[in-house]
Parts: structure tokens; sequence; C-alpha cells
């Protein structure tokens, strides 16, 4: 039961996610749930930038190494920390 609604339990998944779709069977409940769907908070991510929505944004890598790849996942500007965008209007000016 510990690891029932974890994202530890994923790989159970996986491989079968496709047949899931392809035979009808509903999969929202499980893309909502913790198996893949994992929150975590990490001091060298930004917490703010100006950007305010919610986003999704898929990792294919192994989970202990998105802590470094925060300006892979998003690349865009409008990720850009608040600190970034500051030094940016510093250069232009």
């Amino acid at each position: 039961m510990k690891y029932q609604n974890n994202y530890v339990s994923s790989f159970l998944f996986l491989k079968n996610f496709p047949t899931f779709i392809e035979k009808g069977i509903e999969v929202k409940p499980l893309l909502d749930s913790q198996i893949f769907n994992y929150e975590f908070d990490y001091d060298d991510w930004p917490s703010t930038h100006n950007n305010q929505s919610e986003e999704l944004r898929p990792f294919n890598e192994n989970l202990f190494q998105l802590r470094e790849h925060y300006k892979t996942v998003f690349p865009e500007k409008e990720f850009n920390s608040i600190d970034e965008q500051n030094k940016e209007k510093e250069k232009e000016v």
C-alpha cells in the first residue's frame, strides 16, 4: 500500500500504457494520480518568474537528474528567473 499511488510505481505502466489506450481503458485517473504527476521543490529552480500559469512538461530522463535540467524543460525566455530577466535588461541598457 505504501507505493500504490507513488511515482516509483510508474515502471509498472510505462510499457503497457499504449495498450491501455488502444483498448479504450480510461487512463485519466492514472495520469491524474501521483504515479505520473510528481511535484517537487528544488531550491535551484526559480520560484518566481513573469509567467504565472501552471505548466506541465515532460521529462524522459532519470527523475534524479531533473534538478539540473530547468533550462532543458523550460527553455523559453518567459520562464527565466526574475534575476535573469533583470540582468538581460541591464545588458540592453
